[in-house]
């Protein structure tokens, strides 16, 4: 008893500290942005940016397998949510030169920060008081839903055509073929998804 007790203890940590993090993460772009603008806002926020997606995305996934088993934390969409949030880590994260990277600089960059930063603080915020068999469509579930969601989509989208059509050094051709896969079957897997959580 005592061992459910703490997994579930740190179950609710990692939900909360998670939506923490992503709602600074939007209160460092409202600081940054206005201080130095687009060109030089990767400097002060992507680091920051990349490894709370990265970190977030793997620790959920392990919560995800821990109580859904691997079968059934496979097919769900959490895990096809990060999966895609880890593989966009490996195509923007430009470790060495993020400072310069063109893409960086396109307003779709920081759209996908407000965007993600407010839907996956209200995600892991719901997930705290989650109760099995509620489905509350609440204003901000709408909004949610309905605004911020298409918006973080189509910016990482234009995220993804940017980094193909801007060649850096990081990409290899194995990584093109994957990225030109990626496009071509993302709106395919998107709307899908995105159906599954408007009737679930």
């Amino acid at each position: 008893m005592a061992g459910v007790r703490l997994v579930y203890k740190l179950y609710q940590y990692y939900q909360l500290s998670t939506s923490f993090l992503y709602a600074a993460l939007l209160a460092r772009w409202l600081i940054l942005m206005p201080l130095v603008g687009s060109r030089f806002l990767p400097g002060g926020i992507h680091e920051f940016f990349i490894y709370l997606m990265l970190c977030s995305s793997v620790v959920e996934t392990l919560w995800l397998f821990k109580f859904y088993g691997l079968k059934n934390g496979l097919l769900s969409r959490t895990f096809l949510k990060d999966l895609n949030f880890i593989y966009l880590v490996r195509v923007i994260h430009f470790y060495d030169d993020y400072e310069h990277a063109l893409i960086l600089k396109n307003a779709s960059y920081s759209s996908f920060i407000i965007c993600l930063s407010l839907s996956q603080a209200y995600c892991h915020w719901c997930k705290l008081f989650k109760r099995k068999g509620v489905k509350e469509r609440t204003v901000i579930w709408k909004i949610n839903t309905y605004i911020t969601l298409p918006i973080l989509y189509l910016s990482e989208f234009a995220l993804l055509l940017l980094n193909i059509q801007v060649k850096n050094y990081h990409s290899t051709p194995t990584l093109e073929i994957i990225n030109r896969a990626v496009l071509l079957a993302f709106f395919p897997i998107l709307l899908t998804a995105y159906k599954k959580l408007l009737t679930k």
